[in-house]
């Protein structure tokens, strides 16, 4: 099955007007995925992964094209397939982000709501007066929102960030959603569940004041916390009824429901000092039970499980501004208001790009043609990865969604994203 793409004048339109607008456009030209499939082929080939897939979807009706290479593990394994599972790490992010939209939908939550309306604990909140120094702080000028946990401009941090002061308090508490026990070193707390780590990070001072700069952290985290305050369940609970069900995404979630189906995860640094290494080593030693059992912390910003053929679903919605076979998942309107700048006036994300509901949002057309082809992205692109590599992409000028599974660490490896993203523009360039 191929793709289709719609001329440049008519995906702009479309993606102004909405799914129904863009069904109707002329189709242009073919969007071929010859690049996308010989860049996993390749991954394969140098050993870099032992296996891959590609979902990609146009608007409308949902018929993924699944693009597959290699086997689960390295020296054996399953074939690759859309079932599938992989850890999908901050990718999780996009998907509490759209719940928490779901709620902003019904009138139940409100982007500039204060979050201490909902969590009480979060209503006085201090922040730094000197991260890299110590924890001596002042009251923070302004509350965290909603948009703020969206955002990642709560003014929260991560255990993961360089480790100052407060990222070793995130870690002596246990503060590290995401995590496995087996990750945990010497030193650092056991993981609480999610509210207790809520009431943690309440009684901890910000490292910026709420709304003034975007720094990745524990936000969507957070918002998972509110979501089950919110609703009464636990997050688990929360996404099966509000996406997980209604989407047919079946085998997701925080922990393989079958664990025969889940492909190796691969360090190819030292875990300790970072130095990359020749051969890559297994994860899965460190992890014992991790995501293959019930966690006790559940991470909305890192800790769910998926197969492609879910997580297509997932995409395919989004693509669709809240639609998903034939039944409005999100309304329209709060759809359109995920997939915009969320970001409060005069911050940005990496210097250029804005930030919609826990994902980037590109602000400005970068596409160009030079010697080894075309590369760059259109603006409105939405988006974002995960730990090991995962990728979720919605491309609305383009009229395209993609959703890539694989497994190695640490971010950045293999410039993984980068030749995906310059893959997807030489196919959609039509070469």
């Amino acid at each position: 099955m191929e793709l289709n793409r719609r001329s440049l004048m008519g995906a702009l339109v479309a993606a102004a007007a909405g799914p129904a607008a863009a069904q109707m456009m002329p189709r242009k030209a073919e969007l071929r995925h010859d690049a996308v499939k010989s860049l996993i082929d390749s991954y394969v080939a140098k050993g870099h992964v032992p296996g891959a897939i590609v979902a990609l979807m146009e608007p409308g009706r949902h018929r993924p094209v699944f693009l597959s290479a290699g086997v689960s593990q390295f020296g054996g394994g399953a074939t690759v397939s859309p079932d599938t599972l992989w850890r999908v790490y901050s990718m999780s992010k996009p998907i509490t982000a759209w719940a928490v939209m779901q709620r902003v939908a019904t009138g139940e939550l409100a982007l500039d709501q204060p979050i201490s309306d909902i969590l009480p604990e979060f209503k006085a909140m201090q922040v730094l007066v000197d991260p890299a120094k110590g924890l001596e702080s002042r009251p923070a000028a302004r509350p965290i929102t909603v948009r703020h946990l969206l955002t990642h401009t709560a003014g929260l941090t991560y255990a993961i960030n360089p480790n100052g002061p407060l990222e070793r308090e995130y870690k002596r508490l246990g503060i590290q959603p995401g995590s496995v026990p087996g990750f945990l070193q010497p030193g650092e707390g056991a993981l609480p569940d999610l509210q207790a780590m809520a009431g943690f990070l309440a009684g901890l001072p910000l490292a910026l004041e709420p709304g003034t700069a975007w720094k990745y952290s524990v936000g969507l985290d957070v918002a998972g916390a509110l979501l089950e305050r919110l609703v009464g369940t636990t997050l688990d609970q929360v996404y099966d009824r509000q996406l997980f069900g209604p989407l047919g995404m079946a085998s997701t979630g925080f922990w393989a429901k079958d664990p025969a189906r889940f492909a190796g995860n691969y360090f190819w640094a030292n875990p300790a000092t970072g130095a990359p290494l020749d051969k890559p080593t297994p994860v899965m030693p460190l992890e014992k039970d991790g995501f293959t059992a019930r966690p006790r912390l559940l991470s909305g910003g890192g800790g769910i499980v998926s197969s492609a053929r879910d997580y297509a679903r997932f995409a395919q919605m989004v693509l669709n501004e809240g639609e998903f076979g034939g039944k409005r998942i999100v309304p329209h309107g709060t759809a359109e208001l995920a997939l915009s700048n969320l970001l409060p006036p005069g911050v940005f994300f990496e210097g250029r790009n804005g930030f919609g509901a826990g994902g980037r949002l590109t602000l400005f057309d970068t596409r160009q043609r030079g010697a080894a082809g075309p590369s760059g992205t259109p603006a409105l692109l939405y988006g974002w990865s995960g730990a090991a590599n995962t990728l979720f992409v919605v491309d609305r000028v383009r009229q395209f969604a993609m959703v890539a599974m694989l497994q190695f660490m640490p971010y950045g490896r293999f410039p993984f994203e980068p030749d995906m993203s310059q893959a997807l523009a030489r196919d959609a360039d039509g070469r």
